[in-house]
């Protein structure tokens, strides 16, 4: 099931979220909004944020056990929709060059390479991509 996500989870999403090192804090910014899979337990979150009629994809995240799945996919779908049904031009997000699942991911759901931004993880350059929407999807 995906839903969006409610104060009650917070916890439970903070718990899975520092499982893969990360430090997000979903209560440091006003403007992010966290999609939750769930069954049995939280297995892939998509966090972003919602600006001025547009989207920006911060990250998606799947649990290592469930990856291959089709769950990434699922929340990809999820958000899409969401974008379309409330007039979002666009969804921007950056992404690690070497991470090709990801990239894989993106170009399925129609994203393009707008722009390189050198050496931003370390040693790998940062590829940004755009999905636009138009009135007709």
């Amino acid at each position: 099931m995906i839903r969006f996500y409610k104060d009650s989870d917070y916890e439970s999403v903070n718990r899975f979220l520092s499982s893969f090192d990360s430090n997000i804090d979903l209560n440091s910014n006003p403007f992010y909004k966290c999609l939750v899979y769930e069954e049995n337990g939280i297995l892939g979150v998509i966090l972003f944020e919602e600006i001025y009629g547009r989207i920006e994809l911060d990250y998606i995240i799947v649990d290592y056990i469930y990856r291959r799945r089709g769950i990434a996919s699922k929340l990809m779908d999820y958000l899409i929709n969401y974008a379309i049904n409330n007039n979002i031009s666009n969804i921007t997000l950056e992404v690690n060059e070497n991470n090709i699942s990801a990239l894989n991911l993106y170009k399925k759901y129609k994203f393009e390479m707008v722009s390189r931004r050198e050496n931003y993880y370390k040693d790998n350059d940062a590829i940004f991509m755009i999905r636009k929407f138009d009135n007709n999807e």
